[in-house]
């Protein structure tokens, strides 16, 4: 390693003692971790684990914590020392810390106590001396540690038996002593310690036969040791003590002398069978000590048996129930205790039969004629055990194992029977089945054999717990199995199967007994489980037999007792049956047949020998059998071509009627509900075909009518199957039967309802009739030839005979009926492939039928499963499939009926999933027969497609995966059928005329239009409406589910493979370049081929470049299309495919939108606008607005504003927007474009342009007729109201984005706001306010927006104030606001207003003349800016409104002092105008005008004027209007100042005139007015 070199490496010692401190850290994965290393490291270098390891322990368990892990460190490494490396007083000290640590507590067995005993074990190994010399300090006088001590001397004997050995006699020179002062506690360590000393000593003895390790002392200890066990421990009450006890006698017992044993057997015999009352563990030590004690007495060389047979007869007695012991399930060492029980218990057994033969055997056999269970069971398995050791002592015993065997053939229960099949196959073994008794044994293997699943429980009687008669044979278990109830019927079988295949191929003496008995079991019911084994051993006998096959063959025939050929084939015909049967039973028969084919005819040799194979190799494999669902169906019809084919090649007409007969007599070998009845009414039906005598067919068909029970369903149609083959041949034959049975039924549809309420029986028996006779005509039909159908068809459609087999109500009897008319449209079909076609009668009615029947019917009197009803469903699917594909043509009517009762079956559950998933598949089926068969050229089957998807597309964005997955199924398989019909007879590369890659046409899928050219028999592109189609099937390739994804991109893929292979008019043009378009669709390919080998593939990534693909496939309209109907793949229910969408959208419009036009645009914005409202997600909604933005970015964005303040304004008349849920989806559109960088700009413009572009107010008084001037629409009214929510929502939610675009058009804003604002005043006059407060709320937010405050507060003091004068006001204090605020936006806010002044809306120029009135006074270095509204102002004071007029007088009169001289004469030919005005308001504000303009006019401006003012004041000076009046005369006085001069007298005369008319009128209070104004202005 490279650190080791750096000079930085830890040195060994110190990582050792690293290692060495971490065995005491808290975790538990540290300590093995440094436990693992420091024993690697002790087998490289162990002194140095020692001495860190001793360093360490110094402390002891105190000071560290994991003394165990250190002394099993330590023991590991003292092992791993060589002898060259042993240093004695190194090892004394290890022992000492060993054995401190152990005599320093009084605890026994802890962990560190056992590893310290390891520790010492291994210094034993090298230094047994010093370690025993380290223990023997410790065995003397009183001390806790004696039992720990004693227990370390037992390791290490168990351990190193050759170096303990000879230190026997000093270990037990020490221990005898003390072991009377032994407590009951430690007496078990003390007795195990015997037991491995004296296991040690045996070991010894074996390895060096020639040294005896124990002498006279020895000896002599371990007589009192047996003696102290025996008569004082084994009593012990403790039963531990016992236990243990006797473990140890049961290995002194060898160790003894045979005196002291014989002594001691009467004590020591009862004490240990006493212990077999206990449980299972204990039973095992007392066995080994039972069968150790059996050899030292029985098989001493030094003497004869200490034990006679009768003595041993209580012994036997006790062990042969432990034989039935049985608990696999409490594990020891390699195998259960059980079994290590049982084994012993046969040694003890063999023990006694090596010494006592035939007392045994007869002791064994007297247990076996007693009828108690665990006896016979267990005398059976000894049996079994010692027949093969004890062959020779047992010969002459023959004839009585045989006979007392067979008395046990009829036993019932499974243990004993499983013991007795054992002990058959040892007997055949050993040649005692001879004759007819050896017959005898292999029929009871073969009725074990024949055990099935379904036995009667009666014979599984065995299973409980040993019952209370088990105490007879000293048994007191608790809770414990015999062995022979465990047994199970499954055991049983496999034990006789392998047994008999045993006696066939191992025992060349059992050949002549069963060869050819064999044969006659195949034959019989009872047998029937057995013949696989059966079949699979007469074929071994026949293969070890080929030799002197003849002989076999002659045999088989001589003997009468033996099945005839016929009946054997019969036989192994119908039990093919099942491929899957266990044992492979069909692969065993087909051997049977293909080595017996001797027996039959002899041309039968040759046919076999090619065909049995094939279908060998066919069951071979049943995993694969397993995965195709019609297996089973597949192999029987193999199974008929097998027996038809054998029977053409037989040629022999009286062996065929033979072999008829023999199936007739078989009915009685199966019963009604196995389907292998069904079966031979099929094989019956084969043979019939090929005969020609007329009455045997009728005779045997009424005789396969009588044993058919048509009430379980797979005989019923196994019969009508057998009808139907039958047909082929005797087709009138079967129809005359079928007819008589109809005729016999007897029940009108009356009798049947009438029956309904009196006889349930009746209505299920007769429903059964109805269901055999509809099956036997739909297969009579399909079977029969196709020249003599149509009118035996046309006969069963066209009169009311079938429909009286349709009105059944049981669910299997309404399958049959769909399955009788589907074989009727099947044989219709077969006709016109054989080329007799003709039409189906009544189809339509027979589909209608169909219909019908597979609906559930609530009030039938049947509680028709859920299970049964969709077999049902899928049934009538396929039958629907069928029909539809006869002629004649499906008509719109019939294919919608269709369609409305089976689509729904998309929404069916997952499960059960193997009767949904083939619905499923049977209703895609008939989509496809539907869309093929429907139209009669390309184009209507386009039309029938696009039909039929949109009919699916609910399914196809469903919120349930299964729904979409097999929606979307089903539209790549329609697409394909189109494509596989549609799509032929051109270049796919779009070439014209004649090339090498053009396809021919099949004209014969187009009917009548087969001589037109393609243009008119194939559909075009637009047809296919790709558009729609396209959006529809997009947002699946985004969806959650894999397989959804590929199949939805592989649909894409198919409609644009489509559409480029269809042809092309000359010309004509696509708006997209061919080549690109290719390229884009292999593109497309690529993704559906990572898609078919990835499915780890990044969803995202795969989806872009899908999208990309179709972006460039699709033509403009399509593309508009697919656009216009975006809303429902955005609003999809699964997020990822509403995103998809949304992504796609986005990509169309960037990529290709401008190519697009106003009206898509328009139509575009209220798709995704109608997206926005109806998604449920913020997440989503605000995906949506970025897609229109989006659009208003790369298209036209007048029209998607004008799009979307529209769709607001319908909003606002047709719902409650404050109360939507999720909010208001146009105000989000507002803040999204508020926000967006590009947009928020011009999206600001344009609704200030909106507000603009006022209409004519509502109710304008000085219009006229106030219904002449109303808006030609609430909408148009209400998009100025969308239009301030629009800007409300943008001040507040555009961020810093939109106050940047606020600021840069504060102008026009404010300016649009003012406007607003009048015209809001004039509408709350009339009493709407509404319009106010919201245009308030906007006004205040774009205050906020731009941070004028004052304004703001200004707005909230009298913003909602409807006077005339004070909103007049409010605006004016606005002005001026802003004048003082942002001087600098002043010049372009007048220049607005200015124009604003040209409005028609009366209330606009009222605010824009009030606005400028205040302007002008803060114009002071605005020359230019001055002139326009003076000018505009002069203009405007001739305008409609009074108002208007007065506010362009103020603002005239309020023009900055330095500038008003420049403007003198304009203001008073303005003044001189208005004094004349019809409207009082008006002059009133004139006159006060002038007064203030005279102050500052010069002479030259007035005098040309004066006359003309005089005489226009005069006339205001008799007006009733005081105020009017005093400001009249005060004009007079301010004009007199000009009365000077040439215009001196005229002015007078003026004022003369004056005072006469008032002198006149008698106005004295004028007349002093004038005086008093005159004398004022002389005194000036």
């Amino acid at each position: 390693m490279a650190s080791s070199s750096s000079g930085n490496s830890i040195p060994a010692p110190e990582a050792v003692q690293v290692l060495v401190s971490l065995l005491g850290d808290e975790s538990h994965v540290v300590r093995a971790a440094s436990m693992a290393a420091l024993r690697d490291i002790a087998a490289i270098n162990p002194l140095l684990v020692l001495e860190c390891c001793c360093a360490v322990s110094r402390g002891g368990r105190r000071r560290f914590g994991n003394m165990s892990g250190l002394f099993q460190v330590m023991a590991s490494a003292v092992r791993a020392l060589e002898k060259r490396d042993v240093d004695p007083p190194f090892m004394a000290k290890l022992a000492k810390i060993a054995t401190a640590e152990m005599i320093s507590s009084k605890e026994l067995s802890a962990d560190w106590q056992r590893a310290a005993a390891g520790l010492l074990v291994s210094i034993g190994s090298h230094l047994p001396d010093l370690m025993m010399e380290e223990i023997f300090l410790h065995l003397s006088g009183p001390n806790s540690a004696l039992p720990a001590m004693v227990q370390i001397l037992a390791d290490f004997a168990s351990a190193d038996a050759l170096q303990f050995t000879p230190r026997l006699k000093g270990v037990l020179s020490r221990v005898l002593p003390i072991l009377g002062n032994v407590r009951d506690a430690h007496r078990p360590i003390f007795a195990n310690a015997f037991k491995c000393w004296c296991q040690a000593s045996w070991q010894y003895s074996m390895d060096f036969p020639s040294t005896s390790p124990l002498d006279a002392d020895v000896m002599s200890f371990l007589n009192s040791a047996f003696e102290l066990l025996l008569r004082v421990w084994a009593t012990s009450r403790d039963l531990k003590v016992r236990v243990s006890s006797v473990e140890a006698l049961g290995q002194m017992v060898g160790l003894i002398t045979r005196a002291q044993l014989k002594a001691a057997l009467p004590r020591l015999v009862p004490t240990v069978l006493e212990l077999y009352k206990k449980d299972l563990d204990i039973a095992f030590l007392a066995t080994c000590s039972l069968h150790n004690l059996l050899n030292a007495s029985l098989l001493s060389e030094n003497g004869p048996p200490l034990l006679d047979f009768e003595e041993l007869m209580v012994i036997l007695s006790t062990l042969l129930p432990v034989v039935c012991i049985n608990n696999d399930s409490k594990e020891q060492s390699d195998f259960s205790v059980g079994l290590k029980t049982y084994n012993e218990v046969q040694h003890c057994f063999l023990t006694v039969g090596l010494v006592y033969p035939e007392d045994l055997f007869m002791f064994l056999l007297n247990k076996c004629r007693l009828n108690e269970e665990p006896l016979t069971f267990g005398a059976l398995c000894v049996l079994k055990h010692l027949l093969p050791r004890l062959s020779e002592a047992w010969h002459s015993k023959r004839p009585l194992l045989v006979e007392a065997v067979k008395l046990l053939l009829d036993e019932q229960i499974l243990g004993v029977r499983k013991a007795l099949s054992e002990l058959v196959v040892i007997m055949a073994s050993h040649c005692y089945l001879v004759g007819p008794s050896g017959e005898l044994f292999v029929e009871y293997l073969v009725r074990n054999c024949a055990l099935s699943d379904q036995e009667s429980y009666a014979l599984e009687n065995s299973k409980e717990v040993i019952r209370s008669n088990s105490n007879n044979y000293g048994f007191q278990y608790k809770r414990l199995e015999v062995r022979s109830g465990a047994v199970c019927l499954t055991e049983l079988r496999s034990i006789c199967e392998k047994g008999l295949l045993l006696l066939t191929i191992t025992i060349p003496e059992m050949e002549h007994i069963l060869w050819p008995f064999l044969l006659k079991v195949i034959i019989p019911r009872a047998y029937t489980g057995a013949a696989a084994t059966v079949c699979r051993c007469i074929s071994e006998l026949c293969r070890h037999g080929s030799s002197y096959a003849n002989t076999m063959l002659s045999e088989c025939k001589a003997r009468t007792d033996i099945p005839n050929p016929e009946e054997l084939f019969a036989r192994l015909v119908v039990l093919l049956h099942n491929p899957l049967a266990r044992e492979q039973l069909a692969t065993q028969v087909l051997t049977v047949l293909y080595y017996l084919a001797p027996l039959f005819p002899k041309n039968i040799n040759l046919f076999w020998q090619d065909e049995i194979p094939k279908m060998k190799a066919y069951v071979s494999d049943t995993d694969d059998l397993k995965q195709d669902p019609s297996y089973q169906e597949t192999w029987d019809d193999m199974i008929i071509n097998f027996l038809a084919e054998s029977l053409d090649v037989i040629q022999d007409t009286e062996w065929v009627i033979s072999l008829g007969n023999a199936f007739s007599r078989q009915y009685e070998l199966y019963t009604s509900d196995d389907e292998h009845s069904a079966l031979l009414h099929r094989c019956l039906g084969i043979l019939l075909q090929k005969v020609d005598d007329r009455l045997y067919v009728f005779e045997k068909i009424n005789w396969m009518y009588m044993q058919a029970n048509i009430a379980f369903p797979s005989n019923r149609l196994g019969l009508a199957k057998a009808m139907g083959l039958v047909a082929a041949s005797h087709l009138d034959t079967v129809l005359e039967k079928l007819k008589d049975i109809l005729d016999n039924v007897g029940q009108s549809i009356f009798q049947r309802i009438l029956s309904f309420f009196s006889d349930r029986g009746r209505m299920e028996e007769s429903d059964d009739i109805h269901a055999a006779l509809a099956l036997m005509y739909g297969y009579a039909a399909r079977y029969a030839p196709s020249t003599v159908i149509e009118a035996r068809i046309d006969a069963l459609v066209g009169t009311n005979m079938l429909s009286r087999l349709l009105h059944v109500r049981h669910p299997t009897a309404k399958q049959a009926v769909i399955t009788a008319i589907d074989l009727l449209g099947r044989a219709v079909i077969n006709a016109a492939e054989s080329g007799a076609s003709f039409p189906l009668k009544r189809r339509d009615q027979l589909l209608d039928y169909i219909l019908t029947l597979m609906g559930c019917d609530d009030d039938d009197g049947f509680a028709e499963s859920s299970l049964e009803l969709l077999h049902t469903q899928a049934l009538a699917l396929s039958a629907c499939t069928t029909l539809v594909s006869v002629e004649p043509k499906l008509t719109i009517e019939t294919r919608n009926h269709v369609m409305k009762a089976t689509l729904g079956f998309f929404a069916l559950p997952n499960e059960p999933s193997d009767v949904v998933d083939p619905l499923i598949d049977n209703l895609i089926t008939l989509l496809c027969a539907i869309l093929l068969t429907s139209g009669e050229d390309g184009r209507s089957r386009a039309e029938q497609l696009l039909h039929i998807l949109r009919q699916i597309d609910q399914y196809v964005s469903s919120p349930v995966e299964y729904q979409r997955k097999r929606s979307c199924l089903a539209v790549y398989e329609m697409l394909l059928k189109f494509k596989s019909v549609c799509v032929s007879g051109y270049c796919a590369l779009g070439c014209h005329g004649s090339c090498t890659h053009s396809k021919q046409i099949d004209r014969t899928v187009h009917g009548n239009f087969s001589k037109l050219p393609s243009a008119f028999v194939l559909p075009s592109r637009d047809s296919l409406c790709l558009g729609d189609r396209v959006i529809m099937y997009l947002p699946r390739c985004a969806d959650t589910n894999s397989e959804v994804r590929k199949i939805s991109a592989q649909i894409l893929d198919l409609f644009f493979s489509i559409s480029l292979s269809l042809p092309r008019p000359v010309g004509s043009s696509f708006g997209v370049d061919i080549e690109l378009s290719y390229s884009a669709l292999s593109s497309l390919e690529d993704v559906i081929a990572i898609l078919r080998s990835d499915a780890s593939i990044d969803p995202s990534e795969v989806f872009n470049r899908v999208v990309s693909s179709v972006c460039v496939l699709l033509t403009k309209d399509e593309l508009v299309a697919a656009l216009h109907y975006c809303t429902g793949a955005i609003c999809d229910k699964i997020k990822q495919s509403a995103e998809g969408a949304i992504q796609a959208v986005t990509d169309f419009v960037m990529k290709r939108g401008n190519e697009l036009n106003e009206m898509d645009v328009s139509r575009t914005t209220q798709s995704l606008l109608s997206a926005a409202a109806h998604v449920t997600e913020k997440y989503l909604r605000q995906e949506t607005l970025a897609a229109i933005s989006s659009l208003a970015e790369n298209t036209s964005s007048k029209i998607v504003f004008n799009e979307v303040l529209s769709t607001a304004a319908r909003d606002i008349v047709t719902k409650d927007i404050s109360r939507l849920r999720g909010g208001w989806p146009m105000q989000d559109a507002f803040y999204a474009f508020s926000q967006h960088i590009v947009l928020s700009y011009m999206f600001l413009e344009h609704v200030i342009s909106v507000l603009n572009q006022s209409p004519i107010l509502k109710d304008d008084p000085e219009k006229g007729d106030s219904s002449s001037h109303r808006v030609d629409s609430h909408i148009e009214d209400n998009i100025l109201q969308a239009a301030i929510f629009a800007l409300t929502a943008f001040f507040r939610g555009g961020g810093k984005i939109g106050k940047k675009a606020v600021e840069q058009s504060y102008a026009s804003v404010l300016a649009a706001l003012t406007l607003q604002l009048g015209s809001c005043h004039g509408l709350a006059t009339s009493g709407e306010q509404e319009p106010l407060r919201a245009l308030l709320i906007a006004f205040q937010a774009f205050c906020e927006c731009v941070g004028d405050l004052e304004m703001g507060k200004i707005l909230a003091r009298d913003g909602e104030q409807n006077e005339n004068e004070k909103w007049i006001n409010l605006i004016g204090d606005l002005a001026g606001c802003i004048s003082i605020k942002r001087p600098k936006e002043v010049p372009t806010i007048c220049l607005i207003l200015t124009k604003s002044l040209d409005r028609h809306q009366r209330f606009q120029r009222e605010a824009a003349a009030a606005a400028l009135s205040e302007f002008v006074r803060y114009s002071d270095g605005l020359d230019s800016l001055l002139e326009q509204m003076v000018e505009a102002l002069c203009r405007h004071a001739s305008d409609d409104s009074p108002t208007v007029r007065c506010l362009c007088l103020r603002g005239l009169v309020q023009i900055p002092s330095i500038h008003i001289l420049q403007y003198t004469n304009q203001v008073l030919g303005v003044i001189m105008a208005l004094l004349e005005d019809s409207d009082e308001s008006v002059q009133l504000t004139a006159v006060s005008c002038l007064l203030k303009v005279l102050e500052s006019s010069p002479n030259d401006a007035v005098e040309p004027i004066l006359i003309n003012l005089s005489v226009r004041i005069r006339n205001l000076q008799i007006c009733t209007n005081v105020k009017m009046r005093a400001n009249a005369f005060a004009a007079l006085g301010s004009l007199s100042n000009y009365g000077v001069g040439a215009q001196r007298e005229a002015f007078l005369e003026q004022v003369l005139l004056l005072n006469m008319i008032c002198v006149k009128s008698l106005n004295f209070g004028i007349y002093n007015n004038i005086v008093v104004s005159l004398l004022a202005d002389n005194d000036r």
